[in-house]
């Protein structure tokens, strides 16, 4: 392992990392964990590390090295990889290395970004398929082209419900699904917008589940409710 940086050498990064979030990244919704000392939280001290390495990969060892140097109360491995939820502009190379880009959010967020406002002035069907690219927004099927697990059916875009108890009037309610995904979830779903199922609209996945599942579920509404009337 490399000669580690020192605490003062960290904490200027660390302020030169929130001024460039201020320049550059806030305004995209980048999220900045709120520090004034770069060790006082773990991702202060994993931005200011992979700012100071800025250009260079950085092994997520190292990063928990030094996390267990300044602030011995955080866990021994560090997943450094979940900075690019909040936004930063990561890359990975899946075998523990990081390099960060901090003047950049990641495309991911600028994709998100461009989406939601693409939604928000859509008007027709087609506007809302354009903002996910003509593709079928829970599993990725492109319209019009054939769907490799049905064979040469080729995919139709559909109006699919986020959340099957709103208005289908409502744009914001409304992501493009190709046949098979509407078909399969009709109703059952409340999915997100980016088109993946994250609640349940119906009792027919309940229905559907294991024995084990449904004892699961009845003991969770038993804990929430405790036996008072819904």
């Amino acid at each position: 392992m490399p000669n580690l940086p020192t605490s003062s050498e960290l904490q200027k990064a660390w302020e030169d990392i929130q001024d460039i979030h201020e320049q550059y990244l806030a305004k995209h919704g980048v999220k900045l964990p709120r520090a004034n000392q770069y060790k006082e939280r773990a991702k202060s001290i994993w931005l200011a590390v992979l700012f100071h390495y800025q250009g260079e990969d950085v092994h997520k060892n190292t990063i928990s090295a030094i996390c267990q140097r300044d602030n011995p109360s955080l866990a021994p491995d560090q997943q450094v990889r979940h900075l690019k939820r909040d936004g930063w502009r990561m890359r990975s190379d899946g075998k523990g290395n990081h390099n960060l880009d901090p003047f950049q959010p990641s495309l991911e967020l600028l994709n998100d970004k461009i989406r939601r406002e693409g939604l928000l002035s859509a008007v027709l069907f087609d506007d809302i398929k354009r903002t996910f690219g003509y593709s079928c927004a829970t599993c990725g099927a492109r319209e019009g082209h054939p769907d490799p697990r049905y064979g040469e059916d080729k995919v139709v875009l559909q109006r699919g419900h986020r959340d099957p108890a709103k208005a289908a009037t409502d744009t914001l309610n409304i992501i493009p699904q190709c046949q098979y995904c509407n078909r399969a979830y009709r109703g059952d779903f409340v999915f997100d917008e980016k088109g993946r199922a994250w609640a349940i609209a119906d009792i027919g996945p309940v229905q559907r589940a294991s024995s084990d599942v449904k004892k699961k579920v009845l003991q969770f509404l038993r804990d929430i409710f405790n036996g008072r009337d819904t």
